[in-house]
């Protein structure tokens, strides 16, 4: 594999193989290392400079011999449990896999000659109420997934401290497009309208969330990556907000017809925030970066490219 190489972590998922792919639309050899879980394999389209390790983070030893044998020079953290269900029915597996593997990779980061390292946080980092939120916020989560990423960002810090590697944390809002491998809502309806008719079961209507084009997701981890020269903390999502209603409203639109929503009560949370929103002004004065994927384009998108429901 010519040149350094670029490790992904999670490079098989949804985010994960698009930022793969980005990486080798601009020249660069990639590994991509996952435990296909919930990654697929064929999202990584097969070519020399690409090459997709399967194996656990929780393995500190596989880790070890992995670096040791790519010893890359960037290294894009994305691996993760974060479906919030998952996460809420397998706590201990959610801070083994968030945790305790993010620490296994920084430690076997300490012996390399790093450029820089990325890690995928999230936006359920921050506390309850205060959306739109910038990146000075005081950390406050609400869920085990959210407490997960917030110790693994202390993890982040306390790496770049000792070792002095540019370290970045991006704070994802909600990510969407083609190749999504979780149950989240978008994929959920476009299931569900793909099985045939206009009534949807869903859960919560009312709460607010900023999505982001999975393509954007992407160009703004380049970026935020790009900038690093020391430790930082960028959101990285559209900045603007929508309710589950107002998303249905989206598919609405573009299929020219209306929808029916029945709430189903085993898809309602008890615990929900009303509204989840970044604050990107950081990212985009630093950077030059910004969301270009109108939503409802996208989700027009999403549906043209699997079929009229």
């Amino acid at each position: 594999m010519p040149g350094e190489a670029i490790l992904v972590t999670g490079g098989a998922g949804f985010i994960g193989s698009a930022l793969c792919q980005a990486l080798l639309r601009q020249g660069h050899s990639v590994v991509a290392f996952d435990d296909l879980s919930a990654g697929r394999p064929e999202l990584l389209a097969p070519q020399a400079s690409c090459r997709l390790v399967q194996g656990d983070l929780r393995d500190a030893t596989a880790v070890e011999r992995l670096l040791g044998e790519v010893r890359p020079r960037r290294i894009l953290h994305l691996a993760a449990l974060h479906y919030i269900p998952h996460c809420n029915a397998r706590p201990l597996d959610t801070v083994e896999i968030n945790v305790a593997a993010t620490r296994n990779l920084l430690g076997a980061c300490r012996r390399l000659s790093l450029g820089s390292f990325f890690l995928a946080s999230t936006a359920a980092v921050y506390p309850i109420a205060g959306s739109p939120f910038p990146e000075e916020t005081p950390v406050g989560p609400i869920d085990i997934y959210g407490h997960s990423k917030a110790m693994a960002e202390d993890l982040a810090r306390l790496f770049h401290r000792e070792t002095r590697v540019p370290t970045v944390v991006g704070r994802f809002s909600n990510a969407f497009g083609p190749n999504e491998t979780n149950p989240h809502l978008i994929p959920d309806v476009l299931a569900q309208l793909r099985a045939g008719g206009d009534t949807l079961a869903l859960g919560n209507l009312d709460p607010v969330r900023d999505y982001i084009h999975v393509e954007d997701l992407v160009a703004g981890i380049l970026a935020a990556e790009r900038t690093a020269d020391a430790f930082s903390v960028v959101n990285i999502g559209s900045g603007r907000g929508l309710s589950v209603r107002q998303v249905v409203a989206a598919f609405e639109s573009a299929l020219g017809r209306p929808l029916r929503i029945v709430q189903a009560p085993d898809r309602l949370r008890s615990v929900d925030r009303q509204e989840l929103v970044l604050d990107i002004t950081k990212l985009k004065r630093s950077s030059g970066w910004r969301p270009k994927m109108d939503f409802a384009a996208g989700i027009a998108a999403l549906l043209a490219g699997g079929g009229r429901p």
